[in-house]
């Protein structure tokens, strides 16, 4: 199947797993809907959902790539970055043990944000006590955001983070920085590809890509659903000078704020998802071969 704007495939989506609306499970459903061949699951440094949406994705004759979306830092600086996992084996206990250890940073992160807001006079017991039993969830601040709407704390979500959330207000909450060259080594450990997420967001990119451009990289999200036609076509031409992979997707969320009717609206075509895919086994193979991976 095809998208009527002829996208196959997007390679960037996130379900409750981590800050999605959708279940993995509805989330297939809706890719189905949206006339997808294949979905790269993403969720923010967990692999949870993947079993839920690939019994529903055979179910429903949609290819799934197992993936992942890491948030990476730097101690000493503000920029941050997120990196995509494409076509990982989330079984791979190198991948397992790293994320359940930002896990738990994420979830004592999640805690003291809701401490800051109680401080300020803000009801947060019900959303306190839903975390307390959600241990096993990868919380993040769009959780909080969209409880502060819900209670009407705030207007909108993003007034959330404005307020309340974003670096320097007032319950902001600094998070483990987990450096790009280790989770790249944990993609790549991992059976899989990394991929540098979503970089026309950077504002600070010639800065960042100063930081980033020698490490070991496979590719860029060039077709992002925020990115212009001249960052697409910047990203691409990069990825084409360093013979890199080009991937793309939508980052869909669910139907909410800048989400709704955002999934497949970017992606890859059915020959661009199919060489990306045929250049992940060979890359996996070398690497198998050269001892760096073991999945």
């Amino acid at each position: 199947m095809t998208a009527e704007n002829g996208i196959f495939a997007d390679l960037h989506t996130h379900s409750s797993a981590s800050d999605g609306v959708l279940s993995p499970a509805e989330l297939i459903r809706a890719c189905r809907e949206a006339g997808l061949g294949a979905v790269a699951l993403t969720d923010h440094d967990t692999v949870s959902g993947l079993l839920e949406a690939e019994r529903v994705a055979v179910n429903l004759g949609i290819e799934l790539i197992h993936g992942i979306e890491v948030s990476c830092g730097w101690v000493d600086c503000d920029y941050s970055l997120h990196i995509l996992g494409l076509f990982i084996n989330p079984r791979a206990s190198c991948l397992t043990d790293k994320l359940a250890e930002q896990q738990k940073a994420r979830h004592k992160r999640a805690l003291k944000i809701l401490d800051l807001l109680e401080i300020q006079g803000i009801p947060v017991a019900p959303l306190r006590a839903q975390f307390k039993l959600e241990t096993e969830k990868v919380l993040g601040r769009p959780h909080i955001a969209r409880y502060l709407q819900k209670i009407g704390a705030i207007g909108d979500f993003q007034e959330a983070f404005e307020k309340y959330l974003k670096r320097g207000a007032s319950a902001y909450v600094p998070k483990l920085q987990v450096l790009p060259e280790e989770s790249i080594d944990m993609i790549h450990r991992a059976g899989g590809l990394a991929i540098i997420a979503h970089p026309g967001l950077k504002t600070d990119w010639p800065k960042l890509w100063e930081k980033i451009s020698s490490l070991s990289w496979d590719g860029i999200e060039s077709d992002y659903s925020e990115h212009t036609p001249e960052q697409i076509q910047m990203f691409r031409s990069l990825a084409k000078d360093l013979g890199w992979q080009i991937s793309g997707g939508s980052d869909y969320h669910g139907e909410y704020g800048k989400h709704v009717n955002r999934l497949g609206g970017a992606g890859l075509t059915e020959d661009a998802y199919h060489s990306l895919a045929r250049a992940a086994r060979e890359i996996r193979e070398l690497r198998v071969a050269a001892g760096v991976t073991n999945v």
